[in-house]
């Protein structure tokens, strides 16, 4: 399928619910995974860079202490104001955007240090700070990590109960971007998040196997990216004719296909 070398691009497993549950001390586990990071990349960093580029390593530095502060702040005001009610400040957006900025930066500290075991450390936090963000009804505009840290969940996942759970993160996180995004006003762009998100949500449904799940994935999908319609089930169709895909599933998909593929 087209998009299928996105949900490769980060092939790692997670933990379904590390980091995202609701409770008062539900940014202690993000702070776990960001604490490992931090070791590696403190590591590495003490041992690869030396003289000229230890400016490198103040970058860093700088991007660990920024990510590092909104983890406690994430904390603080979960204890403040309750763990699903809107806050009062004004410049969250700016905290959210800077904290995921960052972490897009830090997974390349990684690759660059070849510490690529690390990313899903760092694509937990990531997350967790999109679905706090989600709970405090929080604008995000840095989409970007957070529909690529989806992304990788989904490919990574193995059972069917993995998947529902990555489909749940998937559809929350649509919802929560829909009023700035589903305009879809760059679609010269193939890359651009928006699009990503709901093709693999479509995708990310098709692997759980579940119909309502399918169904629910591909109106939202043709609801948001008419444009995709066509090319999108001609090639689900393709990889689902292939033997031993499930026979519901195939049928499905045909059917959207017929919806929306034009007579040449």
């Amino acid at each position: 399928m087209e998009n299928e070398s996105k949900m490769e691009i980060k092939p790692i497993r997670m933990m379904i619910n590390a980091g995202l549950d609701k409770s008062e001390d539900s940014a202690v586990p993000l702070e776990e995974h960001f604490r490992l990071a931090v070791e590696a990349l403190r590591a590495a960093s003490s041992e690869r860079l030396a003289g000229a580029a230890r400016g490198v390593a103040t970058d860093t530095e700088t991007l660990l202490a920024v990510t590092g502060a909104f983890l406690t702040l994430m904390r603080q005001l979960d204890r403040e104001y309750g763990p699903d009610f809107g806050l009062p400040m004004e410049d969250t957006t700016d905290a959210v955007d800077s904290a995921l900025r960052s972490l897009a930066e830090l997974e390349s500290c990684l690759i660059r240090f070849d510490l690529p075991e690390q990313l899903a450390n760092l694509q937990t936090v990531e997350i967790g700070i999109g679905y706090w963000a989600m709970r405090h009804a929080v604008s995000i505009t840095v989409v970007e990590p957070v529909v690529n840290a989806l992304a990788a969940r989904s490919n990574a996942a193995t059972s069917k109960q993995e998947m529902a759970a990555v489909f749940a993160m998937m559809q929350g996180f649509i919802h929560h971007i829909a009023l700035g995004h589903e305009a879809d006003l760059e679609r010269s762009n193939p890359q651009r998040p928006w699009r990503l998100l709901n093709l693999n949500f479509a995708i990310t449904a098709i692997k759980s196997g579940n119909l309502e799940l399918m169904r629910y994935a591909f109106d939202r999908l043709n609801q948001y990216l008419p444009d995709e319609r066509e090319g999108f089930y001609s090639e689900a169709h393709a990889v689902a004719s292939q033997p031993g895909f499930p026979v519901d599933t195939k049928r499905l998909i045909e059917t959207e296909m017929s919806r929306w593929t034009r007579i040449h």
